[in-house]
């Protein structure tokens, strides 16, 4: 008897288009072709921004394109590959990065001999959304469990997981890009030719043998989405990123070489007194250690900017909090102002301006 694995049928598979061949742009539209005898597939013209530059990308710029289909989103989307304008170096000044969770990148530069820029990019909105698609598929998938497969109430919480799962992977396309953005954005306005990231491939390996971390921990490591913020990174600003080992880089000073564990997220040496933020410090090692090749000592008058960007530029609660105030107040006078208004006589309800103010004919305004 001959056993075989089980074998099932792909219903979905990319669809590729040869450049000239497979797909051509000709009245408006983009034309995908099916083959010979076959209906092909008309399109509207994309738009397609270059990420480095922002700038529209020409169709003769394009490569081969593809069409997908999205299991979760339950869509097709075309994937456009283009060649990038920005390449290369763009001056000879060196950039660190170190990575976190928490904070997805810090990167240093030094300006001059007496002052290192740093920006600090927070990502704790990638950390809200990856929870709450991970309670919500959870909750689902416990219901799942006691469900009839096939029956309709198991279609539907499948439907219902899938569409948890496409939202939650929109919202981490637009934060990864947006934190690539923002570190790109330094990288270029301080002139770096040469990238630095502190090495912390792997470090999701094995956590659970060596129980080096605990069970949320294990799977924040897991579901931490370095890599592709990298990858982003290197076709924004046209440079080649260099790994470099990090040890003890958040718990060495900077200013003395003393080892002090840092306390949240603020780093205090009790030994000099030094104080600055803790990716802020594991940046100027990695830098320094790019530069000098060990972690070197600062100067006593080294000036430190910290700049602290949020990845995705949203309202906190009490900024929500305070325009929803605001917009109750205005709505309450709108409200009396139309209430103490009187129609003008002879005017249909239909016109522009159907109030007048109770001393006279005049229209009233109502400022908002």
């Amino acid at each position: 008897m001959l056993v075989r694995t089980p074998w099932r049928k792909k219903n979905y598979r990319p669809l590729s288009f040869t450049k000239n061949y497979g797909w051509r742009i000709s009245n408006g539209k983009l034309h995908l072709s099916l083959g010979k005898g076959r209906p092909r597939i008309d399109l509207p013209i994309p738009v397609v921004s270059d990420s480095a530059t922002g700038e529209p990308v020409s169709p003769q710029l394009w490569g081969e394109i593809q069409l997908c289909w999205d299991k979760d989103a339950r869509q097709f989307s075309l994937h456009i590959p283009y060649q990038t304008k920005r390449t290369g170096s763009v001056g000879g000044a060196v950039t660190a990065i170190d990575e976190g969770i928490i904070n997805p990148m810090t990167l240093a530069t030094w300006v001059d001999d007496k002052t290192i820029d740093v920006t600090i990019i927070n990502g704790r909105e990638a950390r809200a959304i990856k929870r709450q698609r991970n309670k919500s598929v959870g909750k689902i998938q416990r219901k799942l469990s006691r469900c009839k497969s096939g029956s309709r109430k198991h279609r539907r919480l499948v439907a219902a997981k899938k569409k948890t799962k496409a939202r939650a992977k929109a919202q981490l396309w637009d934060f990864n890009h947006q934190v690539s953005r923002k570190a790109a954005k330094h990288v270029i306005d301080h002139g770096t030719g040469r990238l630095v990231i502190g090495d912390v491939r792997g470090i999701e390996h094995k956590t659970r043998q060596r129980r080096s971390a605990s069970r949320h921990q294990r799977q924040w490591l897991s579901q931490w989405e370095r890599g592709v913020q990298e990858d982003y990174l290197e076709v924004k600003t046209g440079l080649e990123i260099e790994y470099l080992k990090e040890s003890d880089s958040t718990k060495t000073c900077p200013a003395c070489k003393a080892r002090n564990r840092p306390s949240g997220r603020d780093y205090r040496c009790k030994v000099c007194s030094f104080t600055c933020h803790r990716d802020a410090v594991g940046a100027i090692n990695i830098l320094q250690k790019a530069l000098h090749g060990s972690y070197m000592l600062i100067g006593p008058d080294t000036k430190i900017r910290v700049t602290y960007l949020r990845a995705v530029e949203r309202w906190s609660p009490t900024q929500r909090s305070a325009h929803r105030k605001v917009q109750r107040r205005k709505a309450r006078a709108l409200s009396i102002a139309q209430n103490r208004a009187t129609p003008v006589q002879g005017c249909k309800p239909t016109q522009a301006n159907p109030f007048t103010s109770p001393s006279g004919p005049g229209p009233l305004a109502v400022v908002s």
